[in-house]
């Protein structure tokens, strides 16, 4: 997935493929939620997942690159500081909602939270639009 991302990214399509990675995040851990007895589902729903994560993780790194070419490296380390944070979180959310409520609450929190990230990716457009006017 990484070579695919690097080239959308590459192409100034950073911003539509990572709402299509969110997209495709949420879509997963419904089918992984639906599919919960069926091993097909479950390994479509991982490699969807994996698709997503990386595919994100690249553009993000090709959009922080170009805030400052001389910090590459300190942006590169807050980003992914940052990235392993939000999966610990994540991670951690998950376990919470397993012994909560069991597969359907993880499954839940797993679509939910690629949608949130949507929901703020659409907002963060049009307050770039706005400040440009």
């Amino acid at each position: 997935m990484a070579p695919l991302a690097g080239h959308w990214a590459d192409r100034k399509l950073a911003r539509p493929a990572t709402a299509i990675a969110f997209g495709v995040a949420a879509v997963a851990f419904a089918l992984a939620g639906f599919g919960q007895h069926n091993i097909i589902f479950l390994a479509a729903a991982a490699i969807l997942i994996n698709m997503a994560v990386q595919t994100t993780l690249i553009l993000g790194q090709h959009t922080i690159y170009q805030l400052d070419p001389n910090a590459r490296a300190r942006l590169n380390s807050a980003f992914i500081a940052t990235f392993f944070a939000g999966g610990a979180l994540g991670s951690q959310l998950g376990s919470i909602a397993y012994h909560a409520a069991g597969w359907s609450a993880v499954s839940a929190l797993g679509t939910a939270l690629p949608l949130l990230g949507l929901l703020y990716w659409c907002t963060e457009r049009r307050a770039r639009r706005r400040t440009a006017q």
